[in-house]
């Protein structure tokens, strides 16, 4: 599958590339977990020039680690697929870092973004690097909530957009691919995509999962409203998160 319906010019013509992102870790800790597959796919335009570039890492732990068993059912991501088809973290770190041409404008595109860039962002602070681009963010997983009814996963966008020769495998790359289509069949239903980025909507029990990423604004979105968007709410200077106010819980299916 290409990601051929994703033209930077059709869908966001004030950016020059958008690098669509996901990830597959050893659990939902940044700080205990780590990114076991990284993939991207690169789309960049500028004037008549136009170039798609697609990686596909998987990244070996360290020493003595090992995969945990619900991982493994869930990935089909192995110790030995690792250790024989994997690369050091370093390493991934370089190539994903290459993969951003230099541009003025650069859009990330994720399915859940804060849960992929936290585990991304301090992957690469561990070895004293960041995103190579200033970059803005678009999550598909908030655009979702504001569209249909609870579950939101990326499978579940793609059988409500009835996209067909898609997979949702859990393996980091079939999902980025699908996650193109997700967004150019987002485009289609509703031309407001821009209105979500740099927004990233958080639940109103369970707050936020990690850190701010900077430039972005968390709202509260509230699920199964069909009165407003999220960026309508925002422009009224409602429902902005505030970690005081919401209970210390954490989702147990955080990446759905």
């Amino acid at each position: 599958m290409t990601v051929s319906n994703c033209s930077v010019s059709d869908i966001f013509p004030g950016y020059e590339q958008i690098i669509f992102i996901d990830v597959e870790t050893t659990g939902l800790s940044v700080d205990e977990n780590q990114i076991i597959e990284l993939a991207a796919v690169r789309r960049y335009e500028y004037g008549a020039e136009a170039e798609e570039k697609s990686i596909d890492l998987l990244v070996r732990l360290p020493p003595g680690e090992k995969i945990p068993e619900e991982i493994v059912e869930l990935t089909h991501i192995t110790d030995d697929m690792l250790e024989s088809e994997g690369m050091e973290e370093s390493e991934a770190v370089d190539r994903f870092s290459e993969i951003f041409n230099p541009a003025e404008k650069t859009l990330i595109v994720a399915h859940n973004a804060q849960f992929d860039l936290s585990f991304i962002l301090k992957m690469l602070e561990k070895f004293g690097k960041s995103i190579p681009v200033s970059f803005d963010i678009l999550d598909t997983f908030t655009i979702l909530k504001d569209r249909k009814a609870y579950p939101h996963s990326l499978k579940e966008a793609i059988e409500y957009y009835q996209i067909e020769g898609v997979e949702n495998s859990h393996r980091a790359i079939d999902d980025v691919k699908a996650l193109c289509e997700v967004v150019s069949h987002m485009k289609t239903e509703r031309d407001d995509l821009e209105d979500y980025i740099n927004l990233i909507g958080v639940h109103r029990i369970h707050g936020l999962w990690g850190e701010k990423i900077s430039g972005v604004s968390y709202c509260i979105q509230l699920l199964g409203s069909k009165r407003k968007r999220l960026p309508d709410f925002l422009k009224e200077g409602k429902r902005i998160y505030e970690p005081e106010k919401v209970k210390e819980t954490r989702p147990l299916n955080f990446r759905e």
